[in-house]
């Protein structure tokens, strides 16, 4: 899943897929074609919000992100506060307000709260926490632990998933876990990455990537068939490009 930067627009974008990331460079950007997979349109965008009485006051999230949804062109609008990109005798492509992203700083950690106010996302609200000392991110989803790592002066992330019960298991759950034979393994379950990145500005430049491992149908491509979770993952690789930027800008 490419993340990139179109000129003239603020923040980044996740597109689903190489292959629809390619096609909305080859078409100038033009995404008035529209297909039944949605392929050739970016899938989420990430903007940085300034509102400082409201970072201070919490009222206000750090983050927006927006998803793109194609829809029918016979079917209602999905919400009050959608914005209708493009449409034609077929598709109709919006653009809605998806995950907003409040952080809370104090002392030890950084916590992000991801919050999903349109309630079309399965998780609805999770937090992701960053020690303030290192890069890596901790996060739990239904009892699950994952756990985004990165090494010193590196800048790709493995996606762990743990294989432990966390705080909220019961006493007899985390003592059958200890008795039984099964091995405690830590699976690698995606990456991002700026391996692949565009050096030389562009009018789009592709700046990193993301891979989930999370299984789809092999032509699902475009942005009608990205699976649950990974949009989950796609909103954390996100913020973590975000951050990185962020870095990378204080460093200069």
């Amino acid at each position: 899943m490419p993340i990139a930067r179109i000129l003239g627009t603020r923040g980044f974008f996740v597109f689903s897929s190489k292959q629809s990331y390619d096609r909305f460079k080859e078409t100038n950007f033009n995404i008035s074609v529209l297909d039944s997979e949605g392929v050739g349109v970016p899938f989420l965008h990430i903007v940085r919000n300034y509102n400082v009485i409201g970072h201070l006051t919490g009222s206000s999230p750090d983050f927006h992100i927006y998803k793109y949804v194609l829809q029918k062109a016979e079917d209602p609008p999905l919400y009050s506060e959608s914005k209708v990109i493009c449409e034609d005798k077929a598709f109709r492509l919006c653009k809605i307000p998806y995950c907003e992203i409040y952080s809370h700083l104090n002392f030890l950690k950084t916590k992000y709260d991801f919050f999903y106010p349109s309630g079309t996302q399965f998780h609805k609200k999770y937090q992701v926490v960053k020690q303030n000392n290192f890069r890596d991110l901790d996060t739990y989803l239904d009892g699950l632990h994952f756990h985004w790592h990165v090494k010193f002066y590196s800048d790709h992330y493995r996606l762990m998933y743990f294989n432990e019960y966390d705080l909220g298991s019961s006493n007899d759950a985390r003592a059958k876990r200890k008795q039984s034979d099964a091995p405690d393994i830590d699976i690698v379950v995606g990456h991002y990455t700026k391996r692949f990145s565009n050096f030389i500005p562009r009018s789009i430049s592709k700046c990193s990537e993301l891979v989930i491992g999370e299984q789809s149908r092999p032509d699902s491509l475009g942005i009608s068939s990205v699976p649950v979770l990974t949009e989950t993952f796609a909103c954390q690789g996100a913020l973590i490009h975000y951050l990185e930027h962020i870095e990378e800008k204080n460093r200069k």
